[in-house]
């Protein structure tokens, strides 16, 4: 009988909903009505050009098919709606979880809604916007530049990536609750979205000890015009949070990280 490979980390949490794991431990620095959301320049535009397309995707390309060993799952999906802007939602377990939007979209462009800390990095801020990042600010002043950088990209018929847990868990085969208001955006804005479940098995040959990853994409959800815009976002979330648990809780068979509720730990 094949022996059942053990985790190579067991984590205990208490808050599914606001504990983080990124483990990145960078000096984040504020995000205000200030910083430039969406610069639009043509030198901008030329220099964002050849970090996206001729630096970025061959990279994430290369990443997520060779080394993690992707498979993406009804990529057709995005064909119906690629005409316009829409929005992307996906589980946050990895940081390639960033490369999804630009895998699942592409040749179209994408951006993906990030923490403060995203853009905090010394000498890599112009980088990693010229890639797709736009960072939620931290102080309520920066939101309305923050709102018209979004609406700005979407109707540039690019495509929006958002991780509604928030927080980045490593390796997490389960899903975590959702940020309810990151679902006005489609809704306000009119413009459908796709669900992406990250999903993980064990590779077959024994020496590759971390797990391959299945993407499966969902067709389209489109704001239902019928109900309040209050509504119209919990109907959004519904059917993404049906979407994504549903293919976690059937797919995601390998636990290459273990996460255990402490309270359930402490009461065996």
């Amino acid at each position: 009988m094949k022996k059942e490979r053990e985790p190579k980390r067991v984590i205990y949490y208490r808050d599914a909903a606001n504990e983080d794991y990124a483990g990145t431990n960078i000096d984040t620095k504020s995000v205000g009505a200030d910083f430039p959301f969406a610069p639009i320049g043509p030198v901008w535009k030329f220099f964002a050009f050849i970090a996206y397309y001729v630096i970025a995707i061959p990279i994430v390309f290369i990443i997520c098919y060779v080394f993690c060993g992707f498979r993406v799952k009804n990529r057709k999906a995005i064909k119906s709606i690629r005409k316009g802007g829409f929005f992307l939602y996906a589980n946050h377990s990895h940081f390639t979880d960033a490369f999804l939007a630009p895998i699942a979209a592409y040749p179209k462009r994408a951006y993906v809604i990030v923490g403060p800390d995203t853009v905090s990095i010394k000498g890599l801020r112009s980088f990693v916007q010229m890639v797709g990042a736009i960072p939620i600010p931290d102080v309520f002043s920066g939101m309305p530049s923050f709102l018209n950088a979004i609406r700005l990209r979407t109707e540039e018929k690019c495509c929006v990536s958002v991780f509604p847990e928030a927080h980045m868990w490593n390796y997490c085969t389960f899903l975590r609750p959702f940020k309810s208001g990151s679902f006005r955006y489609p809704v306000h804005l009119g413009v459908p979205s796709v669900a992406v479940a990250v999903t993980y098995q064990r590779r077959k040959l024994p020496f590759l000890k971390k797990p391959r990853r299945t993407v499966f994409i969902s067709d389209p959800f489109f704001p239902d015009e019928t109900l309040s815009p209050k509504e119209a976002q919990r109907k959004l979330q519904e059917q993404v949070e049906g979407f994504l648990k549903e293919k976690l809780d059937t797919y995601s068979d390998y636990k290459y990280y273990d996460y255990r509720k402490a309270e359930e730990t402490e009461n065996a």
